[in-house]
């Protein structure tokens, strides 16, 4: 499948916080032989999020995730942005609503917070798109979504981490397991020559190769340690492919007299 990621947040786009959800996502659902066709990071402004989600539906992903902006503040618009996108509109959802009732009945409960019952922003969270169906938090407040536009599944997850990662691995992983594609890396770490004097050679094995994503990156100055890696998405014979690729990489570096430091 090919997917993108929305990760929303004022934060982010300050500086204040990294943006560490993207990478988590990234390499889980790659593992699984699916694709990240682009990442966007865009405020919490509902305009922004509403435009931004019709263009990513526009390619025609077969999913897209977002993260962030789900909870009970004022600047948290991503449900709001979304709707507007889908023309579709905020209705509130009893199941969302009980869960969110429970969850600040047993923080009350425990002494972590004080103020008891539902309030207008801790209803905002039960507010969903028509059509969504919730996905539990079970390690906070603000339930998820799940929403098909057309053939593309759209999840709109919390910003926090726990939160987040809880819901990805309980809801959106089974789906990316059962769709399972095939992806193949490797790669190795080679010195004495700089990613520049090997560039042409790598851009003619490409050619040859288009199926194949073939990366070099410096990792210690211009020439002292390069990093190359080779990437495929559900290509056959994939792993003999990249082994005779590898192979032929291998022997150009040593030609050139560099030398291959360490397989990974």
């Amino acid at each position: 499948m090919n997917v993108e990621l929305l990760i929303i947040g004022n934060e982010i786009l300050i500086g204040k916080i990294k943006d560490t959800n993207s990478n988590w996502l990234a390499k889980r659902i790659t593992k699984y032989g699916h694709k990240i066709t682009r990442i966007t990071i865009v405020s919490d402004d509902i305009e922004t999020i509403c435009q931004v989600m019709r263009d990513c539906l526009s390619r025609q992903p077969e999913m897209i995730i977002s993260s962030g902006g789900l909870g009970p503040t004022f600047d948290d618009m991503t449900l709001k942005g979304v709707s507007l996108a889908l023309h579709r509109d905020l209705e509130l959802n009893k199941h969302a609503y009980d869960s969110i009732k429970k969850a600040y009945e047993n923080a009350h409960t425990q002494g972590i917070l004080k103020l008891e019952g539902m309030t207008p922003e801790r209803e905002k969270m039960a507010l969903l798109p028509k059509g969504s169906i919730p996905i539990p938090n079970v390690r906070g407040t603000a339930p998820g979504i799940k929403i098909k536009e057309g053939n593309t599944l759209i999840f709109c997850l919390p910003g926090v981490p726990m939160e987040m990662k809880a819901m990805f691995k309980n809801i959106i992983l089974p789906i990316l397991k059962e769709k399972k594609g095939k992806f193949m890396e490797k790669g190795f770490i080679f010195t004495g020559i700089g990613e520049s004097q090997i560039a042409p050679y790598i851009s003619r094995i490409e050619k040859r190769f288009p199926q194949l994503w073939i990366k070099t990156h410096p990792r210690i100055g211009l020439s002292i340690e390069v990093e190359l890696s080779i990437t495929a998405f559900n290509v056959e014979n994939d792993e003999e492919l990249i082994d005779n690729v590898i192979e032929e990489v291998t022997d150009i570096i040593y030609n050139l007299n560099g030398k291959v430091k360490e397989f990974n």
